[in-house]
């Protein structure tokens, strides 16, 4: 399975449009091969753009720990 392919996808567009040209192209054949090569690419593309976009959840994640923990040891100073 892959993500919907209606959703925009900038660095994978031209596999997806590869792919939707396949199945338009192969209405039967689709179901026995005939877009795997396409398919493999485009879940390739879309496999390295879920990498980048966990990459970078993961150092906003890590920056707003910090600045909670930063903001936690003002505020405990603070009442001291």
């Amino acid at each position: 399975m892959h993500p919907p392919l209606y959703r925009p996808h900038p660095k994978c567009a031209a596999l997806v449009d590869a792919l939707v040209a396949c199945h338009d192209a192969n209405v039967y054949g689709k179901f026995w091969g005939a877009c795997n090569d396409q398919k493999a690419a485009m879940d390739a593309c879309f496999k390295a753009e879920k990498d980048e976009k966990r990459r970078e959840n993961l150092r906003k994640a890590r920056a707003f720990e910090a600045a909670r923990a930063r903001r936690q040891a003002e505020r405990a100073a603070a009442e001291d």
